[in-house]
């Protein structure tokens, strides 16, 4: 099939003479496999090649799946020094496609032959995709997560439920961002949770404050980098972690529960959000132009990381020191920056009916809360999404005027296993009184009851974090369905009267039809907001009522130059 030139949003954000880079690694059999690959914008094409260590194989197969499942895949195949298009139907049995889409470019020695030294990385062979072939077997790729499948062995089968398959993560498009310079006259600092013992239930938070060093409270400093620090037999329970600054300074060092009754009352009061970090996610780079003010005498003396800890097995007796590294400098630079969570407010007043393909909800920060932006506005030049097990596709878009500018982020292949800081490029500007609309798309059709708006892993998120300069003194701009409008909703469409009854148990009184949840959803996009626009002490601010806020009026604007689904098909509008 002749190829469509495909004008994606991320080609408005990089250059197109500037490749970008990857690779991930995994095993089939007992071989460890590494696959590489360059992004050409110019062409709109990825180079792909597969390297192997270990013994050979008969044949091996790298996948591409919309959402990390197995069937209703896309596969380029390589055997007997052919490479060949394949997918996987509903059933995982491979099938070639009519459409040959994988270009082999070159291949070295055979897959199964003996080599004589098979701890030496070996390339297997290298091939060439476009971003979209307008197959609709094939896989586009988008901006954001993709994964990738391992598969392969000595004995071919085109049934894959016969063979070890494996997934993995990666960025093809827009994976890399550019090496930052920082200032030769800097230093380093962890801070850690202190041995904290991991409750035995699935579900908790831990809570760390610890004071910086000394030579940081003294003089202001900037940090211009962060690194997690997660203990590598604890990543399997380290689920996410987010640091933050103390406003006071009469701060007690000390590592407990976050729920613990003993805790410090004074730790209330951090809840500047320094940092967030999620499983998958790699450093934080600040831009040259922008540091994280920490320390000094304004500055804040005190940190505060919390780490939610995901412990499915309920193990008990595990020790845990993850948390946070940072890079800061003297050398100030020319701005503060910030971090400004937008989307849903932790509510369960954002839920989502089960047996749902696709359930979206939108969280706004609206046009009185970004009216507290400096006068200049600010440059948004990072972004990190997040939600649960349920997320699928998370976005912002941008308004302006009620007509949409743009996306600060876009992840059509969400997975909350693999989750990642999006450099943004180039920056955008965000102007008093813009709407940002954060919204996120949920897949439940495998569960029987609600899924609830919540901090629990079987809870529902939906986060963006955005990384800024200049600082603003907005800490949180996040909404959430105004509480009255709902309680009517109830009353009216369900005959649930009691307004005494607790929103979780009028949702789970319910049993949800497809036409129960359109209603739902129409209550979602019309209905007053309840706003969180929030200070860096975590209060509202003052004069203004935030709650009952009508909904943006916003429409699609003409940027949008994206593949359309009728013209150009993929197996991910499927």
């Amino acid at each position: 099939m002749k190829p469509l030139i495909v004008f994606l949003l991320v080609l408005s954000q990089v250059a197109a003479s500037q490749p970008t880079y990857g690779k991930v690694s995994g095993t089939i059999e007992s071989s460890e496999v590494v696959l590489k690959w360059t992004t050409s914008y110019e062409d709109q094409t990825i180079r792909f090649s597969v390297w192997m260590t270990g013994p050979g194989l008969r044949w091996m197969a790298i996948g591409f799946s919309d959402h990390g499942k197995f069937n209703n895949s896309d596969f380029c195949l390589f055997r007997n020094g052919k490479l060949r298009d394949y997918y996987t139907d509903n059933d995982f049995i491979l099938h070639q496609d009519m459409n040959q889409d994988c270009e082999l470019i070159s291949f070295g020695r055979p897959l199964s032959e003996n080599v004589i030294n098979s701890e030496v990385p070996r390339r297997v062979f290298e091939f060439r995709r476009r971003f979209s072939t307008c197959d609709p077997r094939d896989y586009a790729f988008e901006p954001g997560t993709t994964q990738f499948i391992f598969t392969g062995g000595n004995v071919f089968s085109k049934n894959l439920n016969d063979a070890k398959k494996s997934l993995h993560f990666g960025q093809v498009i827009n994976g890399d961002s550019e090496i930052p310079k920082m200032e030769v006259d800097r230093s380093q600092f962890r801070v850690l949770a202190d041995q904290a013992l991991i409750p035995g239930v699935v579900t908790s938070y831990w809570c760390t404050v610890k004071k910086v060093p000394e030579y940081v409270q003294s003089r202001k400093h900037h940090v211009i980098m962060m690194n997690s620090v997660v203990q590598p037999e604890n990543k399997h329970i380290v689920h996410h972690m987010v640091i933050y600054a103390c406003q006071t300074n009469d701060q007690t060092e000390f590592s407990l529960n976050c729920n613990d009754p003993f805790k410090p009352k004074s730790s209330s009061t951090c809840s500047r959000v320094v940092g967030a970090w999620s499983m998958g996610e790699g450093s934080v780079s600040y831009p040259p132009e922008a540091g994280l003010p920490i320390g000094g005498s304004q500055g804040s003396s005190y940190l505060m990381v919390e780490i939610h800890y995901n412990n499915v097995e309920k193990v008990t007796g595990v020790r845990d020191s993850s948390g946070f590294q940072f890079v800061v400098t003297p050398q100030l630079r020319l701005f503060d920056a910030g971090i400004m969570e937008l989307g849903l407010i932790y509510s369960d007043a954002n839920s989502i009916p089960p047996q749902q393909d696709a359930f979206p909800i939108t969280g706004y920060c609206v046009e009185d809360c970004t009216k507290k932006l400096p006068t200049e506005g600010i440059q948004v030049f990072a972004s990190q999404l997040h939600a649960h097990l349920t997320g699928r596709k998370l976005w912002t878009s941008h308004y302006r005027n009620g007509v949409k500018v743009g996306e600060l982020n876009r992840d059509n292949h969400y997975s909350p296993h693999w989750q990642h800081v999006q450099q943004v490029r180039p920056y955008v500007h965000v102007k008093q009184g813009d709407v940002l609309a954060t919204t996120c798309v949920y897949e439940t059709r495998d569960r029987s009851s609600m899924t609830l708006g919540g901090y629990g892993i079987e809870d529902e998120m939906c986060v963006n974090y955005i990384y800024y300069f200049p600082v603003s003194e907005i800490e949180v701009c996040k909404s959430a369905v105004d509480n009255s409008s709902l309680h009517s909703y109830f009353a009216h469409k369900h005959k649930i009267q009691n307004v005494e009854l607790p929103i979780h148990l009028k949702y789970n009184s319910i049993d949800w039809t497809e036409e129960k949840s359109l209603s739902l959803k129409e209550l979602y996009s019309s209905a007053p907001l309840n706003m969180h626009c929030l200070q860096h002490d975590g209060t509202l601010f003052s004069g203004h009522n935030w709650s009952s806020i009508p909904v943006p009026r916003i429409n699609a604007g003409p940027f949008v130059k994206m593949r359309d689904v009728y013209e150009c098909p993929s197996l991910n509008d499927y």
